[in-house]
């Protein structure tokens, strides 16, 4: 017990090292702390084994940091910023994640079945939102990019989740048909919004109608009821929750009707304080956890993931370039949007799916997916970290010189904050995981039984 309180003490105290030496370097605090868990994981030194010494209380931190996270980020999420940048973000959305689908499928043929490689190529289809907006966030870029970037992220989250475990589920179930793949795919996510705008109209009108709701933490409380009563209907509780928070920050779009019922202001400044402290300590842990549970197994997966690495950024770069038009963007926010493709800890739980559900090729997939999330990592850092850079900009100005260096000032570039609290935009990383209803751990034990390399199977 007294080293676990030693350990929560020195994690509270690296969060904050770690966040001023990202402003100060533009070294991601992320990728540091994702290194020092995979350090003390079962991979290298084994100081750690998350299913030992963390068991269930692990999953359970994880799934907390990420609905307090998304919560944070309905709340910070205005109706004008979701209308500006909504239709670019989609755009993008769609064009990235089904260009990775597509090359990737092609390029696994010669080690997959075709569906096997389709199934990869959604797998790792989605940003990590987690990752994204820390890292976007001191960033001297516009703000209007910034929020697409966002919801890009969370837009290919619900994708890559609501795809990846309807063609499991047609692959591995004799009863699933096509029909209804794609009457799940957008049933989904449309109720999952509806229930958490309407949770969200239900807390603005107890806010004003009785005490209990202005409990201290009661807002947290029921971000988590609205998460675990979707996941119980088999919805997104992801969706739901940034719905929430979405809902409580734009009551004035409602009715006056309505709005006389509702409470204005349902989250105080204070509580908004509050949870921003709360929201950055559960962080700092979630990326620890994250670099404990990546496991990279097999020398045929580490070649195929460096390759695969390399085309999420070729076909970011031209995604960015069809996307971004130059009157609109700047040089610095194109080549940070390039930059933008981590895979984090969503793929990472989609990954152990197919081997746990029996699928051929499972052990294998599994760890493709494994060695990608942290070299998509490492290359989306080590990128944002050189591109204000001025040697670095002139070595890849021949990719980007159709944007301007600078746009005309209008009072919309944000260089970011220095504080370690709010989180302006959503973030939808690791949704679904009750769904999922696996964890990486348990499905790493499982490996030994159905692990072949594919290629001993393929011509």
């Amino acid at each position: 017990m007294d080293i676990i309180i030693i350990g929560l003490s020195i994690l509270f105290f690296l969060g904050h090292a770690l966040n001023w030496f990202f402003i100060k370097t533009k070294i991601p605090d992320l990728l540091i702390l994702i290194i020092i868990g995979f350090i003390l994981g079962p991979s290298v030194t084994s100081l750690i084994q998350p299913d030992i010494h963390l068991g269930q209380a692990g999953k359970v931190l994880s799934i907390i940091t990420l609905i307090v996270i998304l919560y944070e980020g309905g709340l910070h999420l205005s109706f004008k910023d979701l209308m500006e940048s909504s239709v670019s973000a989609l755009s993008l959305s769609l064009f990235s994640f089904f260009s990775i689908t597509i090359v990737t499928a092609v390029v696994l043929i010669p080690v997959l079945p075709l569906m096997s490689a389709i199934l990869v190529g959604v797998g790792i289809g989605s940003t990590s939102s987690a990752i994204v907006i820390p890292m976007v966030k001191p960033l001297s870029i516009r703000k209007q990019t910034k929020t697409v970037l966002s919801l890009e992220s969370a837009f290919t989250d619900v994708l890559t989740i609501v795809i990846f475990l309807g063609l499991l589920e047609y692959l591995t179930s004799e009863s699933s048909s096509v029909g209804q793949f794609f009457i799940n795919l957008g049933a989904t996510p449309i109720k999952s919004i509806g229930i958490g705008v309407l949770s969200g109209i239900l807390w603005a009108f107890l806010r004003k109608k009785t005490e209990v709701s202005k409990l201290p933490f009661a807002g947290e409380a029921g971000a988590l009821l609205t998460y675990g009563v979707l996941e119980f209907l088999s919805l997104n509780g992801a969706i739901g929750v940034l719905s929430l928070g979405f809902t409580l920050a734009n009551i004035s779009l409602f009715p006056p009707g309505l709005r006389s019922f509702l409470e204005d202001k349902p989250v105080s400044s204070n509580e908004l304080t509050i949870l921003s402290a709360i929201t950055f300590l559960l962080r700092t842990f979630f990326f620890l956890y994250l670099g404990l549970l990546i496991q990279i197994k097999g020398v045929s997966s580490v070649f195929w993931a460096l390759c695969l690495t390399a085309l999420i950024f070729v076909t970011r770069y031209f995604s960015i370039r069809f996307i971004f038009k130059s009157e609109n963007v700047s040089k610095l926010d194109a080549i940070t949007a390039t930059a933008m493709g981590p895979r984090g800890l969503a793929c990472a739980v989609l990954a152990t799916l197919p081997l746990q559900r029996g699928l051929e090729q499972g052990e294998w997939i599994q760890n493709l997916i494994f060695a990608i999330i942290p070299l998509s990592i490492l290359a989306t850092s080590l990128f944002v970290s050189m591109a204000e850079k001025e040697w670095f900009k002139r070595k890849i100005n021949s990719f980007f010189r159709i944007y301007p260096e600078s746009l005309p000032d209008t009072g919309s570039t944000d260089t970011g904050s220095t504080g370690t609290g709010s989180t302006e935009i959503p973030t939808t990383d690791n949704t679904n995981t009750n769904n999922i209803n696996m964890t990486i751990n348990n499905s790493n034990n499982n490996n030994n039984d159905s692990g072949n390399d594919p290629t001993d199977t393929q011509t």
